[in-house]
């Protein structure tokens, strides 16, 4: 057999090399938050965080609460959007099932 070769059993392909193709058990994307809602959060709560470093560097602690909430305000954004169907999985984003 080559490495290009595989075995099958009943619905699982495995490579010779040990790779499982077709698990059947990991058959449905698993999305871990590849949606609006979590990309807002992700954008969000990194500016947040580096206008806070940026308020720290320059001890100003106006900058740094400005930070702060920006971070904050990504979370609870975040939640918002979930609600309105932008979440892995709402009714608003393609991977809706």
């Amino acid at each position: 057999m080559t490495t290009q070769e595989s075995v099958h059993t009943d619905q699982v392909t495995i490579t010779e090399d040990g790779r499982v193709l077709n698990d059947p058990t990991h058959s449905e994307p698993i999305g871990h938050g590849n949606s609006p809602a979590a990309w807002s959060m992700v954008f969000l709560v990194l500016a947040g965080v580096l206008v806070a470093g940026v308020g720290m560097l320059m001890w100003n602690m106006v900058i740094v609460g400005i930070g702060a909430a920006i971070a904050v305000g990504g979370v609870v954004l975040a939640f918002v959007l979930r609600q309105l169907g932008y979440g892995v999985g709402g009714s608003k984003t393609k991977s809706h099932h």
